[in-house]
């Protein structure tokens, strides 16, 4: 990053992923859709809860 740390990535934001493929699909402008229909995408159970995501503010990159 910016500040010399290494980026690593712990774990996938699948909801954000679908959301933002969703947005593709929808579009941005008049043509957008309203809703789009995501099928077939099975949810694996956590590892880890998400309390487990929260990091110590000194830690924390988006704060």
């Amino acid at each position: 990053d910016l500040f010399g740390r290494a980026m690593r990535v712990t774990e996938i934001a699948v909801a954000d992923e679908l959301a933002s493929a969703a947005s593709l699909l929808m579009g941005q402008g008049d043509e957008g859709l309203p809703a789009v229909l995501v099928r077939g995408y099975r949810r694996a159970a956590p590892e880890r809860p998400a309390a487990a995501l929260i990091r110590p503010r000194e830690r924390d990159m988006f704060r």
